[in-house]
């Protein structure tokens, strides 16, 4: 078995709207929001844009009180525009590259294991983000962004685009044990001025952050590194997720 740790999601580093989705740290509900999707053509009825996401996120603002004026002014200036959806946790897939962040992930078979983690940003006022686990795959399958049928081209953000990469792959979770968590569970803290790190005793219990090779990282840095880290232990990683009793859903946003 091997598990990998991914980081997904608008968190400050979308090259455009500079915004973090925000989180109820007290109940751990949070907006899934995608990042921005830079394609500039589509497979026919394929484009997925950021209208979807606004009613969502207002419906959640209004529930938690929270100011909503930060979130609405970035939301609405990207109305109209695509976003790139990916993990699609409505149709439990997830697609990169295969010969470069993904290289890793492009050998994964059944029952390997996916995490995948935001930065977050509290409703209400707060010093630190909450680096949190927003959802899990337990893989199916792997298969090339290129060999996909059209029936299915709509499932995923590297097969929605009308010019697949030769090389991009998408992965397919099973369905009943993988989608995105109904509440985060944070794993990250900061330490120092701005840098965030696994908990140490989430680091603990997956095994810390390791290579391809299995070598350990230098450190547990929560950064946006081009290479995607693999978890030490991803036995210990199950384990530790079927203690947290978090429900997970087939969808992308709240209802």
């Amino acid at each position: 078995m091997r598990a990998i740790l991914i980081r997904v999601g608008a968190d400050g580093t979308d090259g455009g709207g500079n915004w973090v989705a925000p989180v109820d740290p007290d109940s751990g509900r949070f907006v899934y929001i995608p990042i921005p999707e830079n394609a500039v053509a589509f497979h026919p009825g394929c484009e997925r844009r950021f209208d979807e996401v606004a009613a969502p996120l207002a419906s959640f603002l209004k529930e938690h009180s929270a100011d909503a004026r930060p979130w609405r002014t970035r939301i609405d200036a990207k109305r109209g525009q695509p976003m790139h959806l990916d993990p699609d946790f409505e149709h439990l897939t997830y697609g990169d590259s295969g010969d470069a962040r993904g290289r890793d992930l492009r050998d994964f078979r059944s029952d390997d294991l996916i995490a995948f983690y935001s930065a977050l940003k509290p409703i209400r006022p707060a010093d630190a983000l909450v680096y949190a686990l927003v959802g899990v795959y337990v893989v199916d399958e792997v298969v090339w962004a290129p060999s996909v049928d059209d029936a299915r081209r709509g499932e995923n953000a590297h097969t929605r685009k009308a010019d697949r990469a030769p090389r991009d792959i998408v992965v397919r979770a099973r369905p009943g044990v993988s989608g995105r968590c109904e509440r985060c569970i944070p794993v990250g803290e900061k330490r120092g001025t701005s840098n965030y790190y696994l908990r140490r005793d989430v680091e603990s219990a997956w095994g810390g952050l390791v290579k391809a090779d299995g070598s350990p990282r230098k450190s547990s840095w929560l950064n946006m590194s081009g290479s995607m880290p693999l978890l030490g232990n991803p036995e210990g990683f199950a384990q530790w997720w079927a203690k947290q009793s978090v429900p997970i859903v087939r969808r992308n946003f709240i209802a």
